[in-house]
């Protein structure tokens, strides 16, 4: 859903609320532990940033306030003429890998999310982008599949078509929606998809529970 919290000085509410969640949930200490909050947000919380329309200084600092944290932002074309974006790239593999916390290992967890800065050209893109932001590698099965739902719907209104980068989000055959099961499994085995585990992510050594042998 979309929150209206008023005036741009009112976001530390949306970016507390965030940092809540990893120090309820995960019971993650808030005083000097600015790291650990920004990893479990990026690896776990499904939110993204939007500033349309041409920004401030003051707007353009809560919008690096809240990529530094681990929420992607997404601006308008003006955007583009901060001259910074923060752009990954989905078809380095190598880049997508982050350590299960539960067993050591480095487990490659796809494009999740793929920006943490990005200049939409037209609102309907960014629509497409919001759904596919919001992706994070600790979704569960169910909560996969209805970003995917949203993704797929809102890139094939838009575009027309399904999104050619599907496979990297589909985990196991738990993560497709279910009314689109058929389909879907037609174009991961064209792409060669395979199954993958969803680990337990993080980016932080220490954070691992049990050192591999």
């Amino acid at each position: 859903g979309i929150v209206n919290v008023g005036s741009c000085v009112s976001n530390p509410h949306i970016s507390g609320a965030a940092m809540k969640i990893a120090s309820i949930f995960a019971k993650r200490n808030l005083r000097a532990n600015y790291e650990e909050i920004a990893d479990y947000i990026l690896n776990r919380v499904g939110a993204v940033g939007v500033a349309w329309g041409a920004m401030s200084q003051k707007a353009a600092s809560i919008a690096a306030g809240f990529w530094r944290l681990g929420v992607p932002v997404i601006v308008g074309p003006h955007g583009s003429k901060y001259r910074r974006m923060l752009l990954g790239r989905k078809e380095r593999e190598e880049d997508w890998y982050v350590y299960d916390a539960r067993t050591g290992e480095r487990v490659y967890v796809g494009p999740c999310p793929e920006h943490l800065f990005i200049a939409c050209e037209t609102k309907e893109e960014a629509m497409v982008w919001i759904a596919k932001l919001c992706m994070r590698p600790n979704d569960t099965t169910k909560g996969r599949a209805i970003k995917l739902t949203h993704y797929i719907d809102l890139h094939r209104r838009f575009f027309g078509t399904l999104p050619d980068d599907l496979h990297l989000f589909v985990r196991t055959k738990a993560d497709i929606p279910i009314t689109m099961k058929d389909e879907i499994l037609e174009f991961l085995e064209a792409k060669g998809w395979e199954e993958r585990p969803i680990p337990d992510p993080t980016l932080l050594p220490r954070l691992i529970r049990a050192k591999k042998a």
